[in-house]
């Protein structure tokens, strides 16, 4: 049986697309090819889901589609059908798998149809502390606010905006602005003000920023907006801000951290070894000293010193006496050693020891003294 041709005239409204839906399945019955092929049956419901997606650009889309699905050869069995697409003279045949092939194509441009967030009636302002506030700049997803913002320490930068889905404003999940420092990549967020209505405010100072980025020399503000369901997000970049920091606020910013790594090197010139005093100060005191032993003898034998009873001494104490003065005579060693060549801890040690002899032996001889003075003897 020959294929049947329908002739469909051109779409001019929304009502004639369920109509084109009707003519692609009636085609198909009439030519008895696929008549109970589901695919087909679902390609003119696809027309008709369509219909609500289809609006002002509809007919540039049927040409697309419709151009890309003739550019084959008809298989066995084709059932031809005339389907207009938005030029009124020219009229293409389509079989009942190109038709499927039209309805999946619509399906998939239906379905990519989805709403987006986006926002609308967007303004910036800076507004000093104390005096008039700056004018009003407007800016959109595709249309930044061009230059740099100087914010002082005394400014509050207020931003207002509309956020929608699609066309209908809404308020959504996470409504954000991200100021971020583009040399290091460092960023931070705050979040919008938002109500019910899509409307959102923010208002950022300088106390707001993190001190990691009040001295970058610029920032970047972007919005953020998303939510959840199908819908597309929104990241767009709207301004860049850059801080100005008084002294007063320079002050107060922290030190920066300390971070390991590579040092200076460090050049340390140690003290040299302690030198002695010339050997002719050393031979004058030294000389000294010695002139001062037969003055020590002229004393002791001018005070009737009595070196008679050395003998009786030593009788009574032989040890006491000769130890307690080879102590006294070790002692002026361990310091003349000290003085030429031994250090302080070695000087201690040695004295640690001869001194408890030095006591021992001394008070021993002592008290044999004390004895003969008793039975008056000098």
């Amino acid at each position: 049986m020959p294929a049947q041709r329908y002739q469909i005239t051109q779409i001019d409204s929304n009502s004639d697309l369920p109509k084109m839906g009707d003519d692609v399945r009636g085609a198909v019955r009439d030519s008895g090819g696929l008549h109970q092929s589901p695919e087909v049956a679902d390609a003119g419901r696809s027309w008709r889901r369509a219909q609500e997606h289809v609006t002002s650009n509809r007919h540039g889309f049927l040409d697309d589609a419709l151009d890309d699905v003739t550019s084959s050869r008809l298989a066995d069995k084709q059932l031809s059908a005339v389907v207009p697409f938005a030029r009124p003279s020219i009229m293409k045949l389509l079989s009942g798998s190109k038709l499927l092939a039209a309805g999946l194509l619509l399906c998939q441009w239906a379905a990519a149809a989805v709403p987006s967030w986006t926002f609308a009636d967007a303004t910036l302002q800076i507004s000093q502390k104390g005096a008039e506030a700056g004018p009003k700049q407007q800016f959109t997803p595709k249309v930044p606010i061009s230059g740099v913002q100087n914010l002082k320490s005394t400014d509050t930068l207020k931003i207002l905006l509309t956020a929608k889905e699609g066309n209908t404003a809404k308020r959504p999940h996470q409504l954000f602005l991200l100021i971020k420092d583009p040399e290091t990549n460092l960023e931070s967020f705050l979040a919008f003000d938002a109500k019910e209505s899509g409307k959102a405010r923010l208002d950022l100072a300088q106390k707001d920023i993190p001190t990691a980025l009040l001295t970058a020399p610029s920032l970047t503000l972007t919005i953020a907006i998303a939510s959840f369901g199908q819908s597309s997000p929104l990241s767009v970049e709207i301004a860049t801000i850059a801080p100005v920091l008084d002294a007063a606020a320079k002050k107060a910013l922290p030190a920066p951290p300390l971070k390991y790594g590579k040092l200076p090197e460090i050049h340390h010139i140690f003290r040299g070894e302690p030198r002695s005093p010339p050997k002719i100060i050393s031979l004058v005191f030294l000389g000294g000293v010695l002139a001062c032993l037969p003055a020590l003898f002229v004393a002791w034998f001018t005070l009737s010193a009595n070196l008679s009873h050395l003998p009786k001494s030593l009788a009574a104490s032989p040890i006491a006496h000769p130890l307690f003065f080879a102590s006294l005579v070790a002692l002026e060693g361990v310091f003349f050693a000290y003085y030429t060549s031994i250090n302080i801890f070695q000087t201690l040690a040695a004295a640690a020891i001869i001194a408890p002899v030095a006591l021992i032996s001394g008070s021993r001889a002592l008290r044999e003294v004390r004895a003969r003075r008793l039975n008056g003897e000098r």
